[in-house]
C-alpha cells in the first residue's frame, strides 16, 4: 500500500491508502483542497487519475512524468486557475484530458504536442480569453475538443486542419473563428471543420 497525503476542506489532514498495484486512482468528490501526488511514482502501471469534484486551486502533476502507461487525467470540477501541463509531454499514451468546469485563466498546451494518442480534450466552462491551439496540430487522433462556456473572443483554428480525426469542435457561438489558410470543404478536412465551413463559421484571413 502507498499513502497519499491530502488536506480536506474542513482543514484536516488525511492519508488515503492506495494499493501499490493500482492502475486506476479515483480520488474524486473527497472535498480535497490540497494533495501531494508524489507517492504515485510507486505505481508502475498507473493509467487513470481522477481528481474530479474536489476544491483544488492548484495541483502538481510532476509525478505523471514517471507514469509511462498513463492514459486518462480528470481534474474537472475544481477551482483551478492555472494548470502546468509540462509533465504530460512524457505521457505519450495519454488519451483523455479533462480540465473542464474550473477557473482556468490561461493554459500552455505545448506539452500536448507529444501526446500523439490524445482522443478527447475538454476545457469547457473556464475563463479562457485567449488560447494557442498550435501544439494540438500534432494530435492526429484527436476526435473531440470542447471549449464551450469560455469568454474566447477569437480563436485561430488553422493548426486544427492537421487533426484529421477531429469530429467535434465545440466552441461558443460568440467566438470569432479564423484560419490563415483557405480550405474549401473536402474529404481530407477534419469532419468538424467541414461542418463549420458549411455553417460559414470560419473567417479565412489569408496572409
Amino acid at each position: 500500500m502507498i499513502e497519499v497525503n491530502v488536506t480536506l476542506s474542513d482543514g484536516t489532514n488525511k492519508e488515503i491508502q492506495i494499493s501499490s498495484s493500482s492502475k486506476i486512482v479515483d480520488l474524486s468528490k473527497n472535498s480535497i483542497v490540497a494533495i501531494d501526488l508524489t507517492e504515485l511514482d510507486q505505481l508502475d502501471d498507473l493509467e487513470d487519475l481522477n481528481l474530479c469534484g474536489n476544491h483544488l486551486m492548484t495541483v502538481d502533476l510532476t509525478v505523471l512524468a514517471f507514469c509511462a502507461n498513463f492514459r486518462q487525467l480528470n481534474v474537472s470540477d475544481n477551482n483551478l486557475q492555472i494548470v502546468n501541463l509540462d509533465s504530460l509531454r512524457y505521457c505519450t499514451h495519454l488519451e483523455q484530458l479533462d480540465m473542464s468546469h474550473n477557473q482556468i485563466l490561461r493554459v500552455n498546451l505545448s506539452a500536448i504536442s507529444e501526446c500523439k494518442n490524445l482522443v478527447t480534450l475538454s476545457l469547457e466552462k473556464n475563463r479562457l480569453v485567449n488560447l494557442d491551439v498550435s501544439p494540438i496540430s500534432k494530435c492526429w487522433k484527436l476526435e473531440r475538443f470542447n471549449l464551450l462556456e469560455n469568454p474566447l473572443k477569437r480563436l485561430d483554428i488553422t493548426p486544427l486542419f492537421l487533426c484529421a480525426s477531429l469530429r467535434e469542435l465545440l466552441v461558443p457561438e460568440t467566438t470569432r473563428l479564423v484560419s490563415k489558410i483557405k480550405k474549401d470543404i473536402q474529404p481530407l478536412n477534419p469532419p468538424a471543420l467541414n461542418e463549420l465551413i458549411e455553417r460559414n463559421r470560419i473567417e479565412f484571413v489569408l496572409e
